[in-house]
């Protein structure tokens, strides 16, 4: 038996690594094969993704063209909907695929997975979870500053296919990567800073320093820290405050790209020159001091604030506000749209403070039983209108067709119940002695049409359908032949104009 599936896996594989297979191809592949339902399933199951894995090393060409790439995992897809595999094996495939590609090539490739999105943000949550792993591979294999773009596209990904309240991806319990350590000189070496007032080995220091808060901001409950990252900010303030009327070249429209700023020495006094930096640090004190002002669950309780540190904080963030506002290019511009971003961020702590609930809004039910008491007003129809309005043009239209209704349902046009005569007129003529028509080929060999003779006969001819109730003894058939053979006698004996047959006798 294991060999049997071994050996039909085989085949499988065969046919599925030409790269150019459809669903009927495979449908005629499985159709061909021996053995159950079951173990074909399997066998493709198992096929779709070995083929992937052989085309490999041994095909360069079907990865280099990528409607070859997506073509076959469209077979996949195809063939799960058909139901010839597994519902997850196509997600299992695009992952091999993935794993199987550089990631240059996973670059390109990920536009598939972003025009599905829609249809993978409907599929089960195991499907889902392939297609989570998928995602965190790629962020794991992708350099945070040069693929920065790539996993931006990666997140706003996961951000449409899993709900906003899915617990996989929020941070409850509010941790702080504090493996994001920011490395800088610790010594100072003779010649490498210019002499500078303002811009001091010192300040160097205490500007990088300020790195460690903002990567852990629980830090600051004890009284030394909280003295250390006042006192560093105050100076980064005063320094910044001399800088601000210094923007960068670029003017308001362009596009500023930094992953992380280095942390030379040699770079400081050229970093600072620069307003997108001076933002960059800016704004990093901003979000410190939102969070330590912020009603945030899993705040450890050293961590509030008395009136005086509340008070500073104030004060600061107004200078703040003020420094940032008179950097060009664009300082009051800036100044709103980081409001703005502030502004959400109490609303989203305020949502992970209440247990990260649904967005969905549900129905009151309180509410939805009040209206079902309340009786809606029904308009009165004024019926001495010649036009009534039901809603749609199509209603419309068709409901004042006529006038009368009751006119329009008794009219002749809608009589669609042939005369006995015109219906019978074929049967007639084939049952005449000179027809020349096989018994085989009568109509009273046709079910449906002893069927409709009955039901005409019932409602038209009453005295011919008596006929068959008079005589039992003989099929539906004979009768019906009985019965066709005097209509034919009676329509000759008056012209085409029938007659009622009389009333047959016991």
């Amino acid at each position: 038996m294991a060999t049997e599936f071994r050996v039909l896996c085989e085949s499988y594989i065969t046919k599925l690594g030409s790269g150019s297979n459809t669903l009927d191809d495979v449908v005629t592949m499985m159709d061909q094969s021996a053995g159950a339902n079951s173990d074909k399933k399997t066998c493709l199951d198992v096929a779709l993704r070995r083929a992937v894995l052989n085309l490999v090393p041994n095909a360069d060409a079907f990865f280099c063209a990528d409607a070859a790439v997506k073509q076959y995992i469209d077979l996949a897809f195809q063939c799960s909907g058909a139901q010839y595999c597994t519902p997850s094996t196509p997600f299992f495939v695009l992952a091999d695929v993935f794993d199987c590609l550089t990631l240059q090539r996973c670059n390109v490739l990920f536009s598939y997975i972003e025009d599905h999105s829609v249809k993978f943000s409907n599929e089960p949550l195991s499907n889902k979870n392939v297609l989570l792993r998928l995602c965190n591979d790629l962020i794991r294999r992708s350099s945070k500053s040069i693929n920065t773009l790539f996993c931006g596209r990666i997140q706003m990904l996961l951000a449409q296919i899993f709900p906003i309240s899915e617990r996989s991806g929020l941070n409850l319990q509010s941790q702080f990567n504090t493996d994001n350590v920011t490395e800088f000189s610790s010594e100072e070496k003779e010649g490498v800073m210019e002499t500078d007032s303002e811009i001091s080995f010192l300040f160097y220091q205490t500007l990088w320093g300020m790195q460690d808060y903002f990567r852990n901001p629980n830090q600051i409950s004890s009284d030394v820290q909280w003295k250390k990252m006042e006192e560093s900010i105050k100076e980064i303030c005063r320094v910044f405050e001399s800088y601000k009327n210094e923007g960068s070249s670029q003017n308001a429209t362009g596009e500023t790209y930094f992953a992380k700023f280095l942390t030379s020495e040699r770079l400081l006094p050229l970093q600072i020159s620069d307003a997108n930096f001076r933002r960059h640090i800016l704004v990093q004190c901003l979000t410190l001091f939102r969070y330590l002002l912020a009603d945030v669950k899993f705040k450890p309780n050293k961590l509030i604030l008395s009136e005086p540190r509340k008070h500073w904080i104030r004060d600061t963030t107004a200078n703040i506000y003020t420094i940032l506002s008179e950097t060009p290019p664009s300082g009051p511009q800036f100044v709103k749209h980081v409001q703005s971003v502030l502004t959400y961020e109490d609303k989203w702590s305020k949502w992970k403070n209440e247990g990260c609930p649904a967005t969905a809004k549900v129905p009151d039910k309180a509410v939805q039983a009040k209206k079902k008491g309340i009786k809606r007003a029904v308009m009165p129809t004024d019926l001495s209108e010649t036009n009534f309005d039901l809603g749609t043009p199509t209603l419309t239209k068709l409901w004042n067709i006529c006038p009368d209704n009751l006119a329009a349902c008794q009219s002749s046009d809608r009589n669609f119940t042939p005369e006995t005569p015109k219906f019978f007129e074929e049967a007639v003529e084939q049952l005449a002695p000179d027809s020349g028509v096989e018994k085989e080929y009568l109509l009273t060999n046709d079910t449906a049409f002893v069927w409709k003779s009955l039901r005409l006969l019932a409602g038209q001819s009453v005295p011919y359908f008596q006929h068959v109730q008079n005589t039992k003894n003989l099929t539906l058939t004979d009768n019906l032949t009985t019965i066709i053979n005097l209509i034919g006698k009676d329509q000759k004996k008056d012209n085409g104009v029938m007659t009622p047959a009389p009333a047959a006798t016991a």
